[in-house]
């Protein structure tokens, strides 16, 4: 096996992106990407509902049509999702000739990152990915990084209602320190 890819979060924001393909995939990664950018242009013939609604809504651009020559002009970053491995492929040649990260749905030596499975919470981002190799993987691996982050955000909720119970016994005159102080200082003297 090769060496697993180094997992790098870059600022999306200021990049446009291109999706070639209008389908399920495209929808699922589409998705993904519109909570870091809203630069997306999809280039397909047809799209599902939910991107077709999303073009409706402005959310991305939608130019009706296939892939062409030059197509990619301007763009950072492409994702080939068509269901044509002829066409990804193609899409993947003109991207390395002009130096435009490509990934592509159907073949992952074309690659030149693999999209990975996101969960987002709040301000914390975590990518999962089995480098290609197990698509079940990184799902079940994504899952428990949800867990995680709910997990985390109970005991951050938790904290918070102790914090704030704390406030408010210092608001009332009592010194919770004082009290934190004292069986601190019993501990280390070994009472």
């Amino acid at each position: 096996m090769s060496k697993p890819y180094f997992p790098l979060f870059i600022d999306l924001s200021q990049k446009k992106i291109v999706v070639i393909g209008g389908g399920n995939i495209a929808e699922r990664r589409v998705k993904t990407l519109l909570k870091f950018t809203e630069d997306i242009q999809i280039v397909s013939p047809r799209l599902t509902e939910e991107l077709y609604r999303l073009a409706e809504d402005g959310q991305i651009n939608w130019h009706s049509g296939s892939y062409t020559a030059g197509t990619l002009e301007g763009a950072d970053i492409v994702l080939a999702v068509t269901n044509d491995a002829v066409c990804n492929e193609q899409i993947a040649r003109e991207c390395k000739s002009r130096g435009i990260l490509v990934n592509t749905a159907h073949k992952k030596e074309l690659c030149d990152f693999y999209f990975p499975a996101v969960v987002v919470e709040e301000h914390v981002v975590a990518g999962i990915t089995a480098s290609g190799q197990s698509h079940v993987q990184a799902g079940k691996a994504r899952r428990q990084v949800e867990k995680a982050f709910k997990n985390l955000k109970n005991d951050e909720e938790q904290y918070g209602k102790k914090s704030h119970s704390w406030q408010q016994k210092k608001q009332a005159g009592s010194n919770p320190d004082r009290k934190c102080h004292k069986v601190y200082k019993r501990k280390s003297s070994g009472h």
